[in-house]
């Protein structure tokens, strides 16, 4: 995301994406994303520190791969279905340095992926220079372990890691929690985009009761004067609400209000809703935040909200969660924040807001995402990311067509994009 450089939001795709909402946009979540993600980008694997001696299984995008040490100590990853016979590398052991052997005929693969040797035939078997398991290049970055999954040359792994991870004045990785979610991955990341958080979010739980930025005595928005979208780039777009409506808002189709009682949440003074501030004036002007392949970022208080979603197949997606506030100026400092983090931040955000709110209405089975969809007002965001972002995404760029998507952008590929082998 390049915080520097994003425009107002006035350009003719951003006035095309709000008439396409008004008019109830029928772009379907697959219509140019893939089920199993964008493929020739850098995605966040493991965290290095559970690579040790024994091999490590994962599955990314779809794909079956197997983590170890080479012999300079890097993580590498293979494709874990062996060459051979297609037993599963990660069963087997790593009883060679650098090296991971086969369970099933003991054919030994290095960090390259060549075997180098076949323990139950002869030393000079000119077979086992035949065999090559599919290697995916790596990078370690932050004790996280970055692997490449696409077919090209890949890119620097700094064209892919989102702004606030390198920042030197946020808390970087520090503040991390990983978690499968049973959702397609789309779902996750449409979710931090559209605009549901003042129904979905607005039950009584004992956090919202202490939410320092909605006061307890202050009504709450009962509606939005709509969405637009503030900043557009390559790669992201930032969306907002904008005009909220206190208190409540009267509904003629149903004869009524609704918040139907609001007294509670009133005092003399009006409204006072403490809207998210960045913690850097640098990151000013995002509130709803999707960047390419499958990144969101929502402004919390004085924190950024980060998510980065990781499909593992087509009904499961591990979200790797990133909260970001500036670093400690000291050691008490660094103790406060910790203690905020663990205390309030995970459990009344991550866990009791996403998981068990967020998640629970979209996880698997209780959202259908075959059915056609029309998507209005609140999903202005989510409309530019699927007919827009989507179709700028390094796949259509260098492949001309993103593997499993039901439609291609009419581009055409770009011919010097060079192959992975």
């Amino acid at each position: 995301m390049d915080t520097q450089s994003r425009g107002n939001g006035s350009g003719r795709l951003a006035e095309s994406t709000v008439q396409e909402a008004y008019g109830a946009s029928q772009i379907g979540p697959f219509d140019y994303c893939p089920k199993l993600g964008f493929r020739e980008y850098w995605y966040p694997a493991i965290e290095a520190r559970r690579v040790r001696g024994k091999p490590v299984h994962l599955t990314m995008l779809g794909d079956e791969l197997v983590l170890f040490r080479d012999k300079a100590g890097a993580v590498a990853a293979l494709s874990d279905w062996c060459p051979h016979r297609g037993a599963r590398l990660s069963l087997g052991r790593c009883e060679f340095d650098g090296t991971v052997t086969c369970p099933y005929h003991g054919y030994v693969f290095d960090g390259t992926g060549r075997c180098v040797a076949g323990l139950i035939e002869r030393p000079d078997s000119p077979f086992i220079g035949k065999l090559r398991a599919r290697t995916y290049p790596t990078a370690e970055r932050m004790g996280i372990v970055f692997v490449w999954m696409g077919e090209t040359e890949p890119v620097s792994l700094d064209d892919d890691l989102p702004a606030e991870l390198s920042d030197p004045e946020l808390t970087g990785r520090r503040f991390l929690r990983v978690k499968v979610w049973e959702a397609n991955w789309t779902e996750p990341m449409a979710q931090g985009i559209d605009f549901h958080e003042f129904y979905l979010h607005r039950g009584l739980n004992v956090w919202r009761l202490f939410n320092y930025r909605l006061p307890f005595f202050r009504p709450k928005v009962a509606y939005t004067g709509g969405v637009k979208i503030t900043g557009e780039d390559e790669t992201s777009v930032n969306a907002a609400w904008a005009a909220p409506h206190f208190g409540q808002g009267y509904h003629p189709g149903l004869g009524t209000s609704w918040p139907r009682r609001v007294w509670w949440r009133k005092l003399p003074g009006g409204p006072q809703y403490r809207g998210g501030e960045p913690p850097l004036a640098r990151y000013r002007g995002v509130q709803h935040n999707v960047e390419l392949p499958s990144k969101i970022r929502v402004m919390i208080g004085a924190s950024i909200h980060l998510r980065w979603m990781v499909p593992v197949n087509e009904h499961d997606t591990r979200v790797w969660t990133f909260t970001l506030v500036k670093r400690p100026r000291h050691l008490l400092h660094a103790a406060w924040q910790t203690f905020w983090y663990h205390a309030y931040r995970k459990p009344s955000i991550i866990i009791a807001t996403n998981e068990q709110e967020d998640l629970v209405v979209f996880k698997r089975e209780r959202l259908n995402l075959e059915r056609p969809q029309k998507l209005g007002p609140l999903d202005v965001g989510l409309i530019y990311f699927r007919r827009h972002l989507a179709q700028r995404a390094r796949d259509y760029q260098r492949l001309g067509a993103a593997v499993g998507a039901l439609k291609s952008p009419p581009r055409q590929p770009v011919a010097t994009a060079e192959r992975h082998e």
